[in-house]
């Protein structure tokens, strides 16, 4: 009776223990598995350990905003002082051209309205508008760049119209440019041996005047002393010349340059001074 009683015990226990019905290996991988879980519980960061991390982070965040603030401080400081000295005053302002000027530097930089005591800065923002301004208070300046060398010095560098006949007006010689504008300055006396031009205005007939004349080659422009703007209700383009050798020339301006170019024959053949008509057909008379 005793080992019957014995063993419904062991299948009591047995039945109760889930445990005691696992093998040997599937009981070491369940005790493995529940030290694995007590590890991981052990070891999960409290808020304790993570208040020395939060601390050490929020005071490298500080310590960068206030190097930042510094950086941008000293910047502004630096700006500010840089405006204040002479640093940021103009040291020297020179002129320079692609070829020879006609214009003096003194009056290159009068067109500009840049002086010494102005800011670098100031003119380096606005160097597109000073350029635009110069090309209108001086005619004789095509294209104008402006550049700082040595962090205080400005060079102003032109280009120029050419100069391509005189204009006379009363007892005043004034430049006649390539664009056909009339510049402003003016002489007692012709300066050069352009050709001298009177009775025109600065307009389309001027310019168009201006593009026949430059298509001559240099022997016959040389010949000509003075074109003067002479049209009649026939020929609103009639021209006078005056040449060198003594004889004159009528002509048309649209036309001018095609029959001018026969001049040099012409005149071979002129027995006399006289007047050679070019508005219709060639021909040529004594005075």
């Amino acid at each position: 009776m005793a080992k019957k009683k014995l063993k419904r015990s062991k299948k009591a226990t047995s039945a109760e223990d889930p445990a005691s019905a696992l093998t040997p290996w599937e009981a070491y991988q369940q005790q493995q598995q529940q030290s694995q879980k007590k590890q991981k519980a052990r070891s999960k960061p409290t808020i304790e350990h993570k208040l020395p991390r939060l601390r050490e982070l929020r005071h490298k965040h500080l310590v960068r905003r206030l190097a930042l603030l510094l950086t941008v401080l000293v910047m502004i400081l630096v700006v500010a002082g840089y405006f204040v000295s002479p640093l940021s005053q103009i040291n020297l302002i020179s002129v320079s051209s692609n070829q020879q000027s006609p214009l003096s530097e003194q009056t290159v930089i009068d067109a500009s309205g840049i002086q010494t005591k102005d800011s670098v800065v100031d003119v380096l923002l606005h160097r597109h508008s000073i350029a635009k301004k110069m090309t209108t208070r001086e005619p004789k300046i095509k294209s104008a760049t402006i550049s700082i060398r040595h962090l205080r010095n400005v060079e102003l560098k032109i280009k120029t119209y050419k100069t391509v006949g005189l204009m006379v007006r009363g007892s005043r010689y004034y430049p006649i440019l390539e664009n056909g504008m009339i510049a402003k300055d003016s002489t007692a006396q012709p300066t050069s041996n352009h050709s001298v031009y009177s009775h025109f205005k600065s307009g389309k007939k001027l310019q168009l005047m201006i593009k026949q004349y430059n298509k001559l080659p240099a022997t016959v422009r040389n010949s000509i002393s003075e074109i003067r703007f002479t049209p009649t209700k026939l020929n609103p383009e009639r021209i006078h010349l005056y040449m060198n050798d003594g004889n004159q020339v009528y002509a048309t301006i649209s036309t001018f340059a095609k029959k001018m170019q026969y001049y040099p024959s012409i005149a071979k053949e002129m027995q006399k001074k006289g007047t050679v008509n070019l508005e219709v057909g060639a021909y040529s008379y004594p005075f």
